[in-house]
């Protein structure tokens, strides 16, 4: 019981963390896209991979949960949210 809260409380950290630097990463790319004095292509050639590689992570990261929870319990089939 207590492994599971520990789990619990670094996803619930991560999943934060990661949603703020994606959306910061949102929110750069709407000013820099509206700004004269700001050339699109150069910001998008340095803040693309940045957030390709945060929403790998997030996407890596709900998949190693899906399968540490489908190796503890494989007869529960796939996680319902």
């Amino acid at each position: 019981m207590q492994s599971s809260r520990v789990i619990t409380t670094i996803l619930m950290v991560v999943v934060v963390t990661l949603a703020v630097v994606v959306a910061s990463v949102v929110f750069v790319m709407l000013v820099a896209l509206f700004d004269d004095r700001v050339n699109n292509d150069e910001i998008f050639k340095i803040i693309g991979p940045a957030f390709n590689m945060i929403v790998g992570a997030f996407v890596g990261l709900l998949g190693g949960i899906s399968l540490n929870r489908r190796k503890e319990n494989p007869e529960q089939g796939p996680i319902e949210p």
